[in-house]
C-alpha cells in the first residue's frame, strides 16, 4: 500500500465496518498491508478491522456514536490528502513598501498572518498586460468569520501611487475556511495615456482581514505573476463582445467519472461533455478547459441529494442537515476572475436537496480588456480557463456529495484576436462570424429577448441532479490519489 494512501484507506475501512456498510472480509481486504503504526482510538493497531473493547471504551459498531466518529475521521483524512497543492519559489513579502521584494514572471509561495499586509514589487514596461493572482490556503474548516479574507491592491509608480487594480475575496460565511483566490491586473489603456500605462516599479499589497475569534495560524499563500505581450504593430483587434448571446441547449449524455484537482496547479483538464465527481464538505475541486478566440465557456454544476446514514445503534435517525451552500467560480488563463454574463447563480443555499450553480462567459475577445464594467474584462485572452466547484463546510458532515458537471464551449474558434479573423484551421471570415461573436456585439443576450440563458440551463439541469449518494460513496472510495504536485 502506498504510504500517502494508507491513512485514507484505513479510516475508510473502519468507517465502513462501523456503519455496517461492508462485511468484515471486505474491510479486511481493503486494509490488507496497512502499516501497523496507524492508530484509531479504541482499536487494535495490528488488525484495525478487528475491534477490541478495552475497559471503558467501545469500538466500531458497538459504540452508539462510532459511525459519526469514524466518519469525521474519514473526512479529515480525505481532506488532508486532498489539500491544495502549492507550487512556486519561496519568497518573503515585505512588511512595508520600502522592503518589497521584486518579482519576475513566475510562481511563488509565502505565508501571511492575521491582519498582516505583505508587499511585493514588479517592474513593468509601458505595453504589456500584467496579472498578479493570489491564492490563500487556510486549513479547511478552521474557524473564520463572514468578513475574513484577503484584499489586493496594485499601485502605480509615483508619489501618490494610484490604484491600477483592486480585489477583495472574503468567505461570506462562518461555517469554516476554504481556499480563496483573487487577482489584480495592469491593463494598458487603448490610447496609451492612462495613469497606469507608464513603465516603472509597481507595488502589490496583500492584506489578510481576520476577526478576533478567527483562526490565528499563518496561511500559506501562492502568488502567480504573468504577463501578456501586446498585439503586433498594425493589428486591429476584433471589437469587444459584451453580451452573452444565444445559449446552446443543455449538454446531455452519460456522466463520466473524474476527480478534479486540489487547485490551479493540478486542475483536471476536461473537454465538452458531462462529468461526475464527488466533494467533501469544505472542499473545492478545480478543472480546466481550453477556450479559444471567439468562444464562450458555459457550464452547470448539479449537486445531488446529501447522503443520509441509517439510524445509529440507538435507533436514532440522523438530524437534518444544517443549511450550507454550494458555489462555483471561473478564472482566466492567468487566474484572473471571470464574471458571469448569463444570469446564472454562482452561489446557492444547500440543505441536502438537489441544487445547481453555473456560469457563462461572453465570447473571448482581445478588446474585452478595455470594457470598464460587467463580465467582459475577464474574457480577454484565449487559453486554459479554470472552473472551481465548492461545497460548504456545513454540508453532509461525514460523507461526499455527488456533483455532475455539464461543460460546454460554444462557437467556432477563430484563428486569432484580429478583426475578421478566419476560423481556426481554415474557413472564411464570413463563416467565422457565425460563432456567436456577432450576436454578442450586436446586442443579443440576457436582455436581448427570447434567448435561453445559462439560468435556464441551470433550472433545466436541476432535475438531473438525482440522488447520487451511491455514486459519490463509490467515487470517494475508489479514487486513486494523485502524486504530489
Amino acid at each position: 500500500m502506498r504510504r500517502g494512501t494508507a491513512p485514507l484507506v484505513c479510516a475508510v475501512g473502519v468507517a465502513l465496518l462501523a456503519a455496517g456498510a461492508a462485511p468484515l472480509a471486505v474491510v479486511g481486504a481493503l486494509l490488507e498491508g496497512a502499516p501497523t503504526g496507524l492508530r484509531v482510538p479504541g482499536c487494535d493497531d495490528r488488525r484495525l478491522w478487528q475491534p477490541v473493547r478495552p475497559k471503558g471504551h467501545t469500538c466500531g459498531a458497538h459504540a452508539p456514536d462510532a459511525a459519526a466518529h469514524v466518519g469525521q475521521l474519514t473526512r479529515a483524512s480525505m481532506l488532508t490528502a486532498d489539500a491544495y497543492r502549492l507550487r512556486g519559489r519561496r519568497i518573503g513579502g515585505g512588511s512595508s513598501m520600502k522592503d518589497a521584494p521584486g518579482l519576475t514572471p513566475g510562481q511563488y509561495t509565502d505565508a501571511i498572518g492575521p491582519d498582516e499586509t505583505r508587499w511585493y514589487a514588479v517592474t513593468l514596461d509601458a505595453a504589456a498586460t500584467a496579472d498578479l493572482a493570489v491564492t490563500a490556503v487556510p486549513r479547511t474548516g478552521v474557524k473564520v468569520a463572514y468578513g475574513d479574507g484577503i484584499e489586493l491592491r496594485l499601485g502605480a509608480p509615483g508619489p501618490y501611487s494610484a490604484a491600477c487594480g483592486t480585489d477583495s475575496v472574503h468567505f461570506g460565511q462562518d461555517e469554516g475556511a476554504m481556499v480563496l483566490s483573487g487577482a489584480v491586473s495592469r491593463v494598458p489603456s487603448a490610447d496609451g495615456h492612462g495613469t497606469c500605462d507608464k513603465a516603472g516599479r509597481y507595488l502589490l499589497s496583500v492584506h489578510r482581514t481576520s476577526a478576533a475569534g478567527s483562526d490565528r495560524a499563518r496561511w500559506p499563500v501562492e502568488l502567480r505573476y504573468g504577463t501578456e505581450v501586446p498585439l503586433a504593430a498594425g493589428t486591429t483587434p476584433a471589437p469587444a463582445a459584451t453580451r452573452f448571446g444565444e445559449a446552446a441547449g443543455v449538454v446531455a449524455g452519460t456522466p463520466r467519472d473524474v476527480e478534479g484537482g486540489t487547485g490551479f496547479n493540478d486542475a483536471l483538464r476536461l473537454g465538452e461533455g458531462v462529468w461526475r465527481d464527488a466533494l467533501l464538505p469544505g472542499q473545492t475541486r478545480f478543472y480546466k478547459v481550453r477556450v479559444g478566440w471567439g468562444q464562450r465557456l458555459v457550464y452547470v454544476a448539479e449537486f445531488a441529494n446529501e447522503p443520509v446514514r441509517d439510524a445509529n445503534a440507538n435507533g436514532d435517525a440522523d438530524r437534518p442537515t444544517a443549511p450550507s451552500f454550494v458555489a462555483t467560480a471561473a478564472y482566466g488563463p492567468d487566474r484572473q476572475p471571470v464574471e458571469d454574463a448569463s444570469g446564472s447563480s454562482q452561489r446557492r443555499g444547500y440543505s441536502g436537496h438537489p441544487v445547481s450553480v453555473g456560469l457563462g462567459t461572453v465570447p473571448v475577445t482581445w478588446s474585452n480588456r478595455w470594457v470598464a464594467t460587467g463580465a467582459a474584462p475577464g474574457a480577454r485572452t484565449s487559453g486554459d480557463y479554470y472552473v472551481a466547484v465548492s461545497l460548504g463546510p456545513g454540508a453532509a458532515r461525514n460523507a461526499a456529495v455527488g456533483v455532475v458537471l455539464r461543460m460546454d464551449v460554444t462557437g467556432t474558434e477563430l484563428a486569432g484576436p484580429q478583426y475578421k479573423a478566419a476560423a481556426r484551421g481554415g474557413g472564411s471570415p464570413s463563416e467565422a462570424a457565425g460563432t456567436g461573436v456577432a450576436a454578442a456585439v450586436a446586442g443579443g443576450g440576457k436582455d436581448g429577448g427570447g434567448f435561453m440563458t445559462a439560468r435556464d440551463v441551470v433550472a433545466a439541469g436541476a432535475g438531473g441532479a438525482v440522488a447520487l449518494t451511491g455514486v459519490a460513496a463509490a467515487a470517494a472510495l475508489g479514487r486513486r490519489r494523485r502524486d504530489g504536485a
